[in-house]
């Protein structure tokens, strides 16, 4: 990248500290005031930075130009943009504290999931920055065999992961940081693949090092870069893959599970028309799901040239 930045300087503002500030609050005074002040939060983003901002707009420009859509790419439907984003975060908080139980998840079709977990073997759920991955952790009350290693590039997953337990005796969700794959973490997630457990991983952001391993690939009218991290991962593992995508609708949560492969092949002298042929099927369904739901895919950066941030 041309100045050595990528979406991680640009993501969320918010630090340790400020999660315990706002899930106190959630706390001791329920969600809508909780709600109050992080859109009060998100407001001031909103105003104050301008790159985000304009990322929301052209993300929206794109949803709008496809056959159907009813979206109007102005400032109004930006600043909804960023307020969805503001319930997410107090959804997250709902969900590390048990609040979001499996009676408000619907899941379509179970059967993608249980059919590997039905094997004693796990395997790997590719998500996206689209609704709330982590209402996931009602998965748990699914099947008692449900465990979750969610792969982020946030540098507090440690201190994420002492806050969940202070919140939470919900073992089955562990975060695991990583800002690139290496033979330590491919170890320890072949253990616990082979235990029957899930390991997530979202496939719509670059790596912390940059954009040198990415693979284009069509996605709302112009092909953009996604990670190979993802899908080299789910090679090494030699599991079946599927994407995971959860969402909001008004009262309730929905989970879908759609099968990517059986297991992802990357042959030494294919690799990569084989790499890109994945790729481009997930970016087809993250496509499908951002117009089903165009204001809950939360990437405020310019998604399609990230070389110029």
């Amino acid at each position: 990248m041309s100045n050595g930045k990528t979406w991680f300087h640009f993501e969320e503002r918010g630090v340790f500290w400020g999660m315990r500030l706002i899930l106190a609050t959630y706390g001791l005074l329920g969600r809508a005031v909780c709600l109050c002040l992080v859109n009060a939060v998100v407001l001031y983003y909103w105003l104050s930075h301008g790159k985000a901002r304009a990322a929301s707009t052209n993300y929206l420009q794109r949803i709008a130009q496809h056959p159907n859509s009813t979206v109007v790419a102005d400032r109004r439907t930006s600043l909804r943009h960023f307020m969805q984003f503001g319930a997410a975060v107090v959804d997250k908080f709902a969900a590390w504290r048990g609040d979001i139980t499996f009676e408000q998840v619907h899941i379509p079709d179970r059967s993608p999931l249980e059919r590997i977990l039905d094997t004693g073997r796990g395997g790997v759920l590719i998500g996206a920055h689209l609704g709330n991955m982590d209402v996931c952790r009602a998965m748990s009350q699914m099947r008692d065999d449900i465990r979750l290693n969610v792969l982020v590039h946030t540098r507090h997953a440690e201190k994420f992961n002492r806050l969940l337990g202070e919140i939470s005796d919900n073992v089955n969700l562990a975060l695991i940081q990583v800002s690139e794959l290496s033979p330590a973490t491919a170890i320890l997630l072949q253990q616990r693949v082979d235990a029957g457990e899930l390991v997530v991983i979202m496939g719509d952001r670059v790596p912390l090092s940059g954009g040198q391993r990415t693979v284009p690939a069509p996605f709302l009218g112009e092909p953009a870069p996604f990670p190979q991290g993802p899908f080299i991962l789910a090679s090494l593992l030699k599991c079946p893959v599927l994407t995971l995508f959860c969402t909001r609708e008004k009262n309730h949560f929905q989970i879908e599970f759609r099968p990517l492969a059986d297991r992802i092949i990357l042959p030494r002298r294919d690799r990569d028309t084989a790499m890109a042929g994945y790729i481009q099927d997930y970016a087809a369904q993250l496509e499908a799901q951002c117009l089903r739901y165009p204001l809950q895919w939360f990437n405020f950066y310019d998604f399609w040239h990230q070389d110029t941030l």
